[in-house]
């Protein structure tokens, strides 16, 4: 049997954090991670492409996140330290890029990790991998947690085990089960930040095209849910890129189209004019080159033959007619991509869903087991692409960690107000 003050659950972003916040804050609290993965961390080495955009500047724009526990975040960011400072603080030094993304100045995930593992080594935290949760229950003196290789009684817990989402990384969610058992009923959760299936027919021709767009949620009448600007690409079968998973943060109402304006700079009038402009400068061209440099070719064609030119492609430029200009151009700023599916867990960046404000305090504390804190993802709060998921982890992390070492000197009659 293991005793130890406060135990972690899920040895990820957030529960890294918490597990340094608990010893920087009192250094004689006996902490553990119990993680099921080989290693701590695995999801942090596949963020930002291995570059690991570990937060943003931009953090407190509420805008940026979805989901009950929103209601929490002010309390949450206000006392706990930037996500600058935190790591500046491990020895890790960050940069910014212009949209505010954090990313470590060697470009690499695993200088991210590396602090947070080799900190955690030196305040003295026990880590235990390959360390799987068989049962969890309340006890009179805190919780018992029994494993695949031993037992630990623990005054207080964090759990910081994620969601569901990209499961290859162990994010599978069988940690639910506990939660359910002990009386936490978990909102719906979905996969967000993912891709969205269309009919792959309508663009297998665009595989591997990625361009600038501004893109709209659409339901079923076709009225705007969400709305974002950035660069949009095509696979054989989705249509994804920051600006489209975005989007997927949004389930109510269901999105049943993606509108594309593949020119959101130009109003409706400059459209017109613009390719009026082409059309005479163009007259003798064939009409597959009619918007060379305008859009990569094979994205032109597509759009020339869904906006119903009936024309062959080797046909002059100058045999357009009026009617059919002005069907391009509609269709250049409003392409509608019918939605079959959204994406995944595999292909998830993040879960929709978790414990609901209204099961915890504002301490991230229980409101059902006194003792039992939550951080990160399997709270019901997600981010947009960019960096606020992980602003979460960090700062999530640490304020779960600094109202749990408040509950446990308390316990212990160490709390001097």
């Amino acid at each position: 049997m293991i005793l130890t003050d406060v135990t972690i659950i899920g040895g990820g972003a957030s529960g890294l954090a918490a597990a340094i916040a608990i010893k920087q804050l009192d250094a004689n609290l006996s902490v553990c991670i119990i993680e099921k993965n080989n290693r701590v961390g695995k999801k942090i080495l596949a963020t930002g492409n291995g570059r690991c955009n570990l937060g943003n500047i931009n953090f407190k724009q509420m805008n940026r996140y979805h989901g009950s526990c929103t209601k929490y975040m002010p309390q949450v960011f206000n006392h706990s330290s930037d996500t600058i400072d935190f790591f500046r603080k491990l020895g890790l030094c960050c940069r910014c890029d212009n949209s505010g993304r954090i990313y470590p100045n060697s470009n690499q995930s695993s200088s991210v990790l590396d602090a947070l593992r080799l900190t955690i080594e030196q305040l003295g935290v026990k880590v235990y991998c390959n360390t799987i949760v068989n049962e969890f229950s309340r006890t009179d003196i805190g919780f018992l947690i029994q494993t695949n290789t031993f037992d630990v009684q623990s005054r207080a817990v964090i759990v910081a085990c994620g969601g569901k989402a990209s499961p290859k990384t162990g994010s599978n969610g069988d940690f639910i089960f506990f939660l359910k058992k002990m009386g936490h009923s978990l909102t719906n959760m979905k996969p967000a930040l993912v891709p969205f299936l269309t009919k792959q027919e309508l663009i297998r021709s665009l595989k591997g095209i990625r361009v600038h767009v501004s893109v709209s949620a659409l339901d079923e009448k076709k009225m705007v849910i969400a709305k974002e600007v950035g660069e949009m690409q095509f696979t054989d079968r989705t249509i994804s890129g920051i600006c489209v998973m975005n989007l997927s943060a949004n389930t109510e109402p269901t999105i049943k189209w993606i509108s594309c304006n593949f020119l959101p700079e130009y109003t409706h009038e400059q459209t017109i004019n613009l390719l009026w402009e082409l059309y005479a400068l163009r007259a003798q061209w064939r009409l597959d080159d009619w918007l060379t440099g305008l859009f990569p070719k094979k994205l032109a064609m597509f759009l020339i033959r869904t906006s119903e030119i009936s024309l062959p492609f080797d046909s002059f430029v100058y045999q357009l007619t009026p009617p059919a200009l002005e069907r391009v151009s509609a269709m250049l700023q409003n392409c509608c991509f019918p939605v079959i599916s959204r994406g995944s867990w595999q292909e998830a960046q993040v879960t929709m869903g978790g414990v609901s404000a209204d099961e915890i305090e504002n301490t991230l504390q229980s409101r059902i087991l006194k003792g039992l804190f939550f951080s990160g993802e399997i709270l019901d709060l997600h981010g947009d692409c960019g960096g606020y998921n992980l602003e979460w982890a960090w700062h999530s992390g640490q304020y779960a960690a600094k109202n749990a070492v408040i509950y446990v000197q308390k316990e212990k009659g160490e709390w001097h107000d």
